[in-house]
């Protein structure tokens, strides 16, 4: 006889619920645009340190009106970080269109990667063409 039950959930991991938890905010090329401008705004001897850089991010995500500032804040941290790692390992001489690149970085799921959470290079290059194809 077969023992019937229903098989059990997927555990999740507290990586997985990490990662969800910073696709979950919906963002648009313009505020990752935004957030870059911030993060640029801060002063030199601050632009390295994390700390600083969540506070900035955190103030325009409540100037932006975005929902639930703190994790808005930790997701475009992460976006702009992994867009960052992407840029530096796949566009260094930034070729990509900049519109397109960030309108990628806004949809684009974040995954984790041996360097962190980050963008999958392919997948996240083949937006950037599909989106650099649209008539807008």
């Amino acid at each position: 006889m077969f023992f019937q039950a229903s098989p059990k959930p997927a555990r999740r991991t507290s990586t997985s619920t990490a990662i969800e938890a910073l696709n979950a905010p919906l963002f648009t090329g313009a505020q990752i645009a935004a957030a870059l401008e911030v993060l640029a705004m801060l002063p030199e001897a601050h632009r390295d340190n994390p700390h600083a850089q969540a506070a900035v991010l955190q103030a325009y995500a409540r100037d932006a009106g975005l929902r639930d500032e703190t994790i808005s804040a930790v997701a475009l941290h992460a976006r702009v970080t992994a867009l960052a790692k992407w840029t530096a390992a796949h566009d260094p001489q930034r070729q990509s269109d900049p519109e397109a690149v960030l309108e990628a970085a806004a949809r684009h799921s974040l995954s984790e990667s041996g360097s962190g959470v980050a963008f999958e290079p392919t997948g996240f290059q083949e937006l950037i063409l599909f989106i650099e194809e649209l008539p807008w």
